[in-house]
């Protein structure tokens, strides 16, 4: 099983374009083969401050999702409206 974690910053005034595009992300993504979970969480302190926490059933299956048509058109859109830091990857251990 691998989870990825992706925390991203938005402007106050991007936040309503970003979730747009983030539910429809989620919908499709969801419908991916291998994927376990995916959603998009928001600070409660912050709504400018998401993270987008997935769970795919291998490694394989999170690459086959980043070469999907859904993905790669709203990834370029979300690009232009937020700061992303790195994905980080996790694998379960215990």
């Amino acid at each position: 099983m691998i989870r990825v974690l992706v925390p991203t910053t938005v402007a106050q005034g991007d936040l309503a374009e970003v979730l747009r595009l983030y539910d429809e992300l989620v919908t499709e993504t969801r419908k991916e083969d291998g994927c376990i979970n995916y959603e998009l969480l928001q600070r409660t302190d912050n709504p400018c401050e998401l993270v987008l926490a997935e769970e795919w059933e291998s490694q394989e299956h999170l690459d086959a999702h980043t070469h999907t048509e859904h993905f790669v058109r709203l990834v370029a859109a979300l690009d232009k409206l937020e700061t992303a830091a790195p994905a980080q990857i996790f694998t379960k251990v215990l």
